[in-house]
């Protein structure tokens, strides 16, 4: 019997865990995370905006260990000696024989290391609602979103939303360096979000950064000076410290370069946001969709490896993805068509349904957006 250890309990490691459940095995499995739930993340902004409660969001990694029997190791990864075979945390040593790298990504702080404090971030269900605590009792704050990728465009929608809603005198904006808001859309995409944004208040600064920030006030690279500020950080993320310390090739980002089975080393995987896979020229965007199928294919040759079976490539397939604003609209492309106005909307939040942690949790959400 062969010890696995799964690092991660997000979309990708816990599919990890279901695809060993799944499959007859005798081996030893544990799964380690630095939090005791796992996090639906594509619905955050809406804690904001929609009033959505934030426990339909979480899901117990200790129940599903119960489920999907496996072990569950509430700690932080500090390092992996992959000589020694041993992923070492803040509480304890775990050996294993097998591993599963799916830690995820997290915001980057490199570009604003030099601020007198760190901007405000949406990586947690504990974050959106420490920014949606704030937004209810501020009544004159200008709330700058950093970065204008899909994350950002969401969040900010969702904080306009609410402010209209409440009928306050918060400002929003988004300050974006690139020439246009979610870049790797296509023309008419970017049109579509562009005018969504503008049309709902929203005042978007492209070509320019945030040069430095000093109390409430913000500096932008053009000379523009933002009072009574409140900065949120949506510009890059990266991986965990432990990921970049690891002696394998990385992408940009810092995601580990795996081979066409999903492998680094033998019997070291890497799925998720931590795993970067390319196919063809291109490397796979950080999606719920592949971080999912990888955890389910590391899994399987995780196993093959075992029985000394020959590894089999991952061979990803996109459905699609949807960029989903607060006023239930949204565009994105499904199945390779294009897709503008609310259809999207819906589909993405049913897909989001489907895909939540647990049955509860999924009825939970139904009722709330069949309101």
């Amino acid at each position: 019997m062969g010890k696995i250890v799964i690092i991660g309990g997000g979309f990708a490691g816990l599919a990890a865990a279901e695809g060993l459940a799944w499959q007859r095995h005798s081996h030893d499995v544990t799964l380690i995370d630095t939090r005791a739930t796992s996090q639906f993340l594509p619905l955050l902004p809406d804690i904001i905006g929609h009033s959505l409660p934030p426990g339909i969001l979480g899901y117990s990694l200790k129940t599903a260990a119960q489920r999907w029997g496996y072990n569950f190791c509430q700690a932080k990864v500090i390092s992996v000696d992959l000589l020694r075979r041993i992923v070492i945390t803040d509480q304890k040593e775990v050996p294993y024989d097998g591993l599963i790298i799916a830690s995820g990504s997290e915001t980057s702080f490199k570009a604003c290391e030099s601020w007198p404090q760190r901007p405000l971030i949406l990586d947690s269900i504990d974050d959106a609602v420490r920014l949606r605590d704030l937004a209810e009792i501020d009544d004159n704050s200008h709330y700058v979103v950093c970065g204008g990728g899909y994350t950002g465009v969401e969040l900010a929608s969702n904080l306009n939303y609410l402010f209209k809603r409440r009928k306050s005198r918060n400002r929003v904006s988004i300050v974006e360096h690139g020439r246009n808001l979610c870049k790797a859309l296509s023309t008419k995409q970017i049109a579509f979000i562009e005018n969504a944004v503008r049309r709902a208040g929203i005042e978007v600064k492209v070509g320019t950064t945030v040069a430095g920030s000093d109390q409430d006030r913000l500096w932008l690279a053009d000379g523009t000076v933002i009072s009574q500020a409140r900065a949120i950080w949506a510009a890059g993320v990266c991986t965990a410290q432990f990921v970049q310390s690891l002696p394998f090739s990385k992408t940009r980002q810092g995601r580990l370069e795996v081979n066409s089975c999903l492998a680094l080393e033998s019997g070291v995987f890497a799925a998720g946001d931590a795993c970067g896979f390319r196919s063809g020229k291109d490397e796979l965007r950080m999606s719920v969709q592949f971080a999912l199928t990888q955890g389910w294919h590391a899994a399987s040759n995780i196993l093959r490896y075992f029985e000394g079976r020959n590894l089999l490539p991952y061979s990803p397939m996109d459905p699609g993805w949807v960029v989903p604003l607060a006023n239930g609209r949204g565009c994105g492309n499904i199945l390779g068509m294009e897709m503008f106005g609310r259809l999207p909307y819906v589909l993405h939040t049913l897909i989001c349904m489907a895909r939540s942690f647990g049955l509860a949790n999924r009825l939970q959400l139904a009722r709330h957006y069949g309101k």
